[in-house]
């Protein structure tokens, strides 16, 4: 596998990113079959790229624009991607492990088998999602929303929530623990002696 230490704006396949600050705006182009290590994409633009079959670790893509496009086959570990928008993308077999999400938009996204684990999801937005096999394990999620979003089966049992906004109707068929029901039970508006 060669390593690139910068982009063109080609297609990248089968390639190693390495310790680069990729900055700008792309208009299109394709990452495939690669590994993108240590990575800085907080200063661009890829609302134009397409990523499958690539493992992203340690890298940096906050605040970046990755809207209206498609993720597959991926997997983003021990990396940061605060405030990144994903807003109308799908994303198919994604994984993301150990990776700070606050501020992350997913909302009108469809997702097939996606998994967080030992993420932080804090004031992320999963509004209008379309989800069919989507796993939250070991998760912090304060503030999450989930509007227009059926939560029928999603397990929270095991992640920290707090504040979660979400319509009273969507939480039916919710797996969470007795304690966090206990919290929950504050937007019916009961309360508890």
């Amino acid at each position: 596998m060669e390593k690139l230490y910068k982009i063109t704006g080609e297609d990248i396949y089968d390639r190693e990113l390495t310790d680069i600050c990729v900055e700008g705006y792309y208009d299109y182009f394709e990452i495939d079959h690669s590994i993108i290590k240590k990575c800085d994409f907080s200063k661009s633009n890829l609302q134009g790229i397409d990523i499958s079959d690539t493992e992203v670790i340690s890298s940096n893509f906050s605040n970046v624009d990755l809207s209206s496009r498609s993720y597959k086959n991926m997997k983003f570990v021990d990396s940061t991607l605060v405030g990144v928008d994903f807003n109308s993308s799908f994303l198919e077999n994604v994984t993301f492990i150990n990776c700070n999400l606050s501020y992350s938009n997913f909302s009108g996204c469809n997702i097939r088998n996606v998994k967080f684990e030992n993420c932080k999801l804090d004031d992320s937005s999963f509004n209008s999602l379309k989800w069919k096999s989507l796993l939250f394990d070991n998760c912090t999620m304060k503030s999450v929303e989930f509007f227009q979003t059926k939560l029928k089966d999603i397990d929270l049992s095991n992640c920290q929530i707090s504040d979660l906004r979400v319509p009273i109707d969507s939480l039916k068929g919710l797996v969470v623990s007795y304690e966090q029901a206990i919290g929950l039970s504050l937007l019916l508006g009961i309360k508890i002696k």
